[in-house]
C-alpha cells in the first residue's frame, strides 16, 4: 500500500492569487485591529491632555487668587494640590499612551512599510 501516489496530478495547490488574496484578508484584519486600538489610544491622549490643562490652569488660578503660601486656607491649599496630582497622573498615562502610539505605529509600519510607520508616529491617518 503507498501513501504517496506517484501520478501526475495527484497533488493540487490552490490558485496562487486566491492564496495572496487570503494571505492580503489576513493583514488586513490585523491592520484594522491595530488602527482602531491607534484610534483609541490618540483620543485618550488627546482628552488626556485637555483635562490635564485644565488641571494646571485650576492650580494657577487658586494660587493666583489665594493668599500666600504661609496664610493660605487649609481648603485652597487642598485644591491646589489636588489639582496638581491630578495633572501628574494624566501627564503619567499621557507618557504610557505615547508609547502605546509608537508601538502600535511600529506594527503598521511593519504591516504596510517603514514610510507608514513614520506618518503614524507622526499622526497622520492612515486609511
Amino acid at each position: 500500500m503507498a501513501l504517496i501516489s506517484l501520478r501526475p496530478g495527484a497533488f493540487r495547490t490552490r490558485n496562487p492569487g486566491r492564496d495572496a488574496e487570503t494571505d492580503q484578508a489576513r493583514i488586513e484584519t490585523v491592520r484594522n485591529a491595530i488602527l482602531m486600538a491607534l484610534a483609541d489610544a490618540r483620543r485618550e491622549r488627546d482628552g488626556l491632555k485637555q483635562r490635564m490643562s485644565m488641571y494646571y490652569a485650576q492650580a494657577a488660578t487658586m494660587l493666583d487668587t489665594s493668599e500666600d503660601y504661609g496664610t493660605r486656607a487649609a481648603a485652597d491649599e487642598a485644591v491646589i494640590r489636588s489639582a496638581e496630582q491630578s495633572a501628574a497622573n494624566a501627564r503619567k498615562r499621557v507618557s504610557q499612551l505615547e508609547a502605546q502610539i509608537e508601538k502600535f505605529g511600529a506594527l503598521i509600519g511593519q504591516l504596510d512599510g517603514t514610510a507608514a510607520a513614520e506618518a503614524v508616529a507622526s499622526d497622520v491617518d492612515i486609511a
